[in-house]
């Protein structure tokens, strides 16, 4: 159901995607800094990174209980709520003492995060027409990770320049501000609890497109996010480029994705969701072709770039669908979409760094884009209708 709104869709959106930008930001500033963060606590970047899965794993496991209770107690409510509690998890990343207490910090961190991009989709699913959804929720995915691909950059010139910390307190900062603009929100009614959380999640989890769309958020996560979580790293270690350079290389994933999100509803009315998916998960496969065979920064730059077109057309796509599944709940299915996403590439990470302690970055890049030929040829034999 649409529910009024006196707010315009494009402020509302804007308002949305600031708070997604700064929860994205906080997610991916680790990426350009795992390096100056082994070297602070002497350990190795495959060491270190375990700090991204501590971020991951609680943040795809929390967005279902973000989303199912948003529903019952109010939107806007809980966004303010968990927006907080990032201010705090953040603000204790920057005051760590060793990395098993930065990982405690990014876990607590990743546990409020959920939350926000699910929710906020949720709201946009609540209040924009379903002709007009696509366009705002690719247009809000596109703000959501320029944040992303900003905080690279910004972490780059933190880590480069003054500490690794600095950026931490910088994104803490940021994140209490937010607590103002959430306030322009509209306010939702809340609803009664009056369904079991885990048999919800059952009956939405196994209707028809949630058997598809849940899966292959889960495998898209693993993979591309498996993908982005170690480029900074390979700019650094294997391209030869200090801080500040990886972050200006990897901001433009960033940029990719917030000129794909300006364009995606129109490509899904175009040719279907399911021709964009496919389409996106070509594009993450270039980028991990690329990475094989040309280990330089110039084809870092292109890779990344085609990274970020690749996730925003896979993943709002995903989230749009997501929005049919259950007509009278829009944040249970967006959160289990987030769920798949940051889960997925928790596991994906973990991998990750399981493969570069016994291989080398050519052995990750490679096992990840065999990965994604086979979905792509998984997605091509899916029969449902995508529309």
């Amino acid at each position: 159901m649409i529910r009024k709104c006196s707010m315009t869709d494009n402020k509302l959106v804007w308002i949305l995607g600031f708070a997604g930008f700064i929860s994205a930001a906080d997610n991916w500033i680790v990426s350009p800094i795992l390096p100056a963060i082994a070297v602070g606590f002497g350990v190795s970047v495959s060491q270190v990174s375990i700090i991204l899965t501590a971020y991951m794993m609680p943040y795809g496991i929390m967005q279902p209980v973000y989303g199912f209770i948003s529903d019952r107690w109010g939107k806007a409510r809980i966004l303010q709520w968990i927006v907080c509690g990032l201010a705090l998890g953040t603000l204790g990343c920057a005051i760590a003492t060793s990395l098993w207490m930065l990982c405690l910090w990014r876990i607590i961190t990743g546990f409020f995060a959920a939350g926000v991009i699910a929710v906020s989709l949720a709201v946009i699913g609540d209040t924009v027409s379903l002709l007009e959804r696509q366009k705002y929720v690719g247009r809000f995915m596109g703000i959501v990770f320029l944040g992303q691909g900003l905080s690279v950059g910004l972490g780059g010139i933190f880590a480069n320049f003054i500490s690794w910390r600095v950026a931490f307190i910088f994104f803490a900062v940021l994140t209490l501000c937010m607590l103002t603009f959430l306030k322009k929100l509209p306010k939702d009614a809340s609803q009664p609890l009056n369904c079991n959380f885990f048999l919800e999640i059952k009956r939405v989890a196994l209707t028809p497109k949630g058997m598809i769309i849940f899966p292959l958020a889960l495998v898209t996560g693993f993979l591309l996010l498996g993908l982005y979580s170690y480029l900074g790293a390979f700019l650094h270690e294997i391209a030869g480029l200090d801080y500040v350079q990886v972050g200006m290389v990897v901001m433009f994933y960033g940029f990719a994705c917030l000129l794909a999100g300006s364009q995606v509803g129109k490509f899904g009315q175009k040719y279907g969701h399911k021709k964009t998916i496919i389409i996106g998960e070509f594009l993450a496969l270039c980028t991990a072709l690329t990475l094989v065979i040309f280990p330089y920064w110039q084809a870092g730059w292109l890779a990344t770039i085609s990274l970020g077109f690749g996730y925003i057309f896979i993943q709002s796509t995903l989230a749009t669908i997501a929005f049919d599944v259950a007509t009278e709940n829009k944040g249970l299915p967006s959160a289990l979409i987030g769920l798949g996403l940051f889960g997925g590439g928790g596991l994906g990470t973990a991998l990750g760094s399981l493969l570069l302690s016994q291989g080398s970055y050519q052995t990750l890049w490679l096992f990840l884009g065999a990965g994604i030929v086979i979905l792509i040829f998984i997605t091509a034999k899916l029969r449902f209708s995508m529309n």
